[in-house]
């Protein structure tokens, strides 16, 4: 399967080789997912989860809510998506967010 991103993320014990893959989901080639990927014992990308690009935004205002997302995490979202909008003063928005 091809992906239409895919970056390298640190797993989550530190270790090197997660990827998050953005592309078309399983389900239905015109919708778009996001899954999580490891390296297995042959070094090969294994796929876990996969998620809707739509149910994103529920997720994370759902982790936000339940104290799964830390202030921490919260402002480094916040400056990426200001980052994403064009907007420069995305250092000023993360600390107001983690403050908040």
């Amino acid at each position: 399967m091809k992906y239409e991103v895919n970056i390298a993320v640190e797993g989550p014990a530190g270790e090197k080789g997660d990827r998050l893959l953005l592309g078309a989901s399983s389900w239905d080639p015109e919708d778009k997912s996001l899954k999580y990927g490891w390296p297995d014992k042959n070094r090969k990308i294994a796929r876990g989860g996969e998620l809707p690009i739509s149910a994103i935004p529920q997720a994370m205002e759902s982790a936000v809510k339940t104290g799964f997302l830390g202030r921490e995490q919260m402002a480094r979202i916040a400056a990426a998506m200001i980052v994403q909008l064009g907007r420069t003063d995305a250092e000023l928005a993360a600390r107001s967010v983690a403050e908040a």
